[in-house]
């Protein structure tokens, strides 16, 4: 018999682990709360007192991979280590494998207008989190005089719109990968 989980927050944690682990195999409609129920040795009940429905568990999912993406490009926009275009290039790349790694799940997801929608508020709430620190990357640009930005806010606001625009799209990774590259290659006036 497993061991029983007393601690609420660890359990939403392993719920979330396999439910995400499910998702990506088997894409948003080939799964269903009893596998993610089994997976965690538990009942469908525990599984419906967490989320509520399978929709919100994949709300869930979703919003915990952009809470680490985002927590983890905030850094790098922090990062004193590498110069403003080496920062670019890391950002760029970033976004790069994180659509390759999410293109399949992404592409069943835009299947649905619901999912969509779904999904595309969550980029929203990145987009939002991210700008104050793209702003301030530029700014840091055009001090270090890298950049000649004159309304940083602005710029910053475009790029990550157009970014979020672009890795929206049902697009391969190449074309992906050139579309960005083009997109914060000229909206800076650099080469990366």
């Amino acid at each position: 018999m497993p061991k029983r989980m007393n601690n609420p927050e660890e359990r939403r944690t392993q719920l979330l682990d396999i439910a995400e682990k499910l998702f990506l195999e088997h894409g948003y409609y080939g799964v269903n709360l009893d596998d993610v129920a089994a997976g965690a040795n538990v009942v469908r009940g525990t599984v419906l007192h967490y989320f509520g429905t399978k929709e919100n568990l994949y709300k869930s999912v979703l919003e915990r991979k952009s809470a680490k993406d985002t927590e983890l490009l905030l850094a790098l926009m922090e990062s004193r280590d590498q110069t403003v275009p080496e920062i670019l290039r890391t950002f760029l790349y970033f976004c790069q494998r994180n659509f390759r790694e999410s293109k399949n799940e992404t592409d069943r997801c835009f299947e649905n207008r619901e999912l969509r929608y779904q999904y595309d508020a969550i980029r929203l709430q990145t987009y939002y989190k991210l700008l104050d620190g793209f702003e301030a990357l530029i700014e840091r640009g055009n001090e270090e005089g890298v950049l000649r930005i004159v309304n940083p806010r602005g710029r910053a606001a475009a790029i990550l719109f157009g970014i979020f625009g672009i890795s929206g799209e049902s697009m391969s990774t190449i074309e992906v990968t050139a579309e960005l590259q083009d997109l914060i290659e000229k909206m800076l006036g650099i080469t990366l």
